[in-house]
Parts: C-alpha cells; structure tokens; sequence
C-alpha cells in the first residue's frame, strides 16, 4: 500500500510538475518574457469586451440592428480573419503574424471612437464591425499558433493550460474596471466622449504586448521564427 501510495504521488507530482519545469527548462529566462506578452495580447480585447453592448445601446443601436450585423457581415468576417490568420502564420512565421495581429487587434478598437461621432448609422457600424472581428480572428489565431508552438511534445496539453491561463487571468482581472475607466473618463465630458476615450485608450493597452513580441522576435531560435 505503501508503494501504491508513493508511485501515485510521484504520478501527481510528474503531471503536475514536470510541465512547468520542462517549460522553463527549454525556454529559459525568456520564459517569463513570453508568458508575460501572452498576458498583455488579448489585453485590449478583454477591456473593451463588457463595454461593448453598453455602448450600442447607449449609441441609439437596437439589439436587432447589431445581431443581424453580428450574425451576417460580423460572422463572414470572423471566418476571412481565422483563414488570414492561418496564411500569415505559414508564410511569414509566428511573430510576424502576432505582431500584424497586435496592431490590427489595437487598431480596430481604437476605431470604435469613430461611432460616437458619426452617430448610430448601420453601414458604419457594420464596417467597423467587419474591421473588429477580422482583427480580433487574426490576432487570436496568432496568439493560439504560437502558444502551439511552445509546448513541448510530452506535455501538450498541461503547458498549453498554462499558456492559456496566462492569457486569460490579467484579461479577465482587468476587464472588472472596463465600467469605472468609462465613468471616470466621462467626467466633465458627454458619455460617449467618455467611450470614445475608453476605446482609444484600450486599443493603446497593446502596446506593452507589442514592445514584448519584438523583443521575443529578436532573439527568439530560428526554429521559433520559420521563414
């Protein structure tokens, strides 16, 4: 009972804690660089996630308007973004495609500003939809080919969880003040204004990801980097 006991604790222990030891083994100190950019790379999708319906309705759009533009312009172009994203991943490598993402993702953020000045008009807002959803399929097919790639062929499954809850904990932790960043934003200024500055401001949130993926891209093996 004894041996039961202590193999099924070294069992635990070697599929717990061998993947996060391997990781680190094979990635080194740029480890932490890399699981801090996967932090910050969805960063400005996840804060302006809860503000978006907020701010269609607080636009003057319907729920009706912006699920048939969801569901008809919004889907197609999330299906060309998940195939782009898959195309610039094989030709042109795993950062090239991270970074075209980041900008692409902070970029049609930012563009949701442009709304609150030319007010509820549907072919506006199903272009920047399209622009939305086409950003934000590249970059997540970027940040999923490359946390892919990182994972070491004994330990998928555990090192890719890691990966994914990195990406997903300061997301999910900074979106909780998405409502109070708008507030305090409208202060002294309409509401949308106020949204029109959150916007701009969470595209900006890219940044950090952006600075960190050039830096990876630099010293990364060429193995990481395929031409």
């Amino acid at each position: 009972k004894a041996v039961l006991r202590i193999g099924s604790v070294r069992g635990i222990l070697d599929a717990v804690i061998s993947p996060f030891r391997e990781f680190f083994r094979v990635h080194g100190k740029m480890a932490l660089l890399m699981l801090a950019m996967i932090s910050f790379y969805r960063l400005p999708e996840f804060v302006m996630g809860p503000m978006a319906n907020p701010f269609y309705h607080d636009l003057g759009l319907s729920k009706d308007a912006v699920g048939a533009v969801r569901a008809s312009v919004g889907l197609a172009s999330s299906l060309a973004g998940i195939a782009a994203g898959g195309f610039f991943a094989l030709r042109f490598g795993y950062f090239r495609t991270l970074i075209l993402g980041l900008i692409l993702q902070s970029l049609v953020i930012a563009n949701f500003a442009t709304l609150v000045y030319w007010g509820p008009d549907l072919r506006l807002f199903g272009a920047v939809m399209v622009a939305d959803n086409f950003g934000a399929a590249v970059a997540g097919v970027a940040l999923v080919t490359y946390m892919s790639s990182l994972t070491s062929a004994g330990y998928t499954a555990t090192q890719y969880a890691l990966l994914s809850s990195a990406y997903t904990y300061v997301g999910k932790f900074s979106k909780g003040f998405s409502g109070v960043a708008v507030e305090h934003l409208a202060a002294g200024r309409t509401l949308l204004e106020g949204y029109a500055l959150f916007f701009i401001g969470a595209g900006l949130l890219g940044i950090p990801a952006l600075v960190l993926c050039i830096v990876l891209a630099r010293v990364a093996q060429p193995r990481t980097v395929p031409e």
